[in-house]
């Protein structure tokens, strides 16, 4: 599954202008409002919909109001305790060192990124995604301090990371583990594998290594093998996931 099982709609057709203009500039096909596709609910059943709303912004898979919403929902994710193991990734640096999250997604990670520097990069390299991460920030910016001074860019990744002129401190990587057990993926996880591409990230690792200045964090299922089968400096785990932390020696 890929773009192509993509659709725009709106939950009110004052929005169908805003969607419209949305769906032509990334080429995503207006459905129109939901009301008036109820009739299709039975083809529309295996495809995501971003939907404009008056709450914003959301992607869910069809029209059956059992299907739950998908946003970045940072307020939500800001009182969930998981975030000690990726902090320990980043000990030893101060909220002046920076930080790229070159594999942004919905912002998890980059919410707890974000509460340990100043100088904190997300970049994204699919547009309708991007659109979500940067309508979640703008939301919950006032709620969560430690959001507003995030940099925000849409582009691939490697591009990005090779014009750098200047070295970030840390580069952090998520570049979507391979599927290693049969348990389901959550939500987020398993909408990003079916609409997204999958990033490379061998060749990803490889020019992180060249472009940070002081580590670079890559995180992986606790079963997968190392990035590129290179061994990190250490590594910390988790009861799913493990973090590979590589120490950059600068010449």
């Amino acid at each position: 599954m890929s773009k192509e099982h993509l659709l725009v709609a709106t939950s009110n057709v004052k929005f169908n202008k805003q969607a419209l203009i949305f769906s032509k500039r990334l080429n995503i096909p207006f459905l129109g409002d939901l009301v008036s596709a109820k009739s299709q609910s039975r083809s529309l059943k295996d495809k995501y919909i971003l939907i404009f709303s008056d709450e914003g912004m959301y992607l869910k898979k069809g029209t059956d109001n059992r299907s739950g919403r998908i946003f970045c929902d940072f307020l939500k994710w800001s009182n969930q305790d998981s975030k000690a193991l990726l902090i320990k990734t980043m000990k030893g640096l101060t909220r002046k060192n920076s930080i790229i999250d070159a594999t942004a997604g919905f912002g998890k990670d980059s919410l707890i990124l974000s509460s340990l520097t100043e100088r904190l990069t997300l970049v994204e390299r699919t547009p309708w995604l991007f659109s979500l991460l940067e309508e979640g920030i703008d939301k919950f910016k006032k709620e969560i301090p430690s959001l507003q001074g995030v940099k925000l860019i849409c582009a691939d990744s490697k591009k990005y990371l090779n014009d750098l002129s200047e070295k970030p401190d840390a580069i952090y990587l998520d570049p979507m583990f391979e599927k290693v057990s049969k348990s389901k993926a959550k939500k987020n996880l398993q909408t990003l594998r079916e609409l997204t591409k999958p990033t490379k990230g061998e060749e990803l690792l490889k020019i992180s290594l060249s472009k940070a200045s002081n580590r670079v964090v890559v995180k992986r299922h606790k079963k997968s093998r190392y990035l590129s089968e290179l061994k990190p400096t250490f590594s910390l785990l988790g009861r799913v996931i493990r973090y590979d932390v590589y120490s950059v020696q600068l010449s």
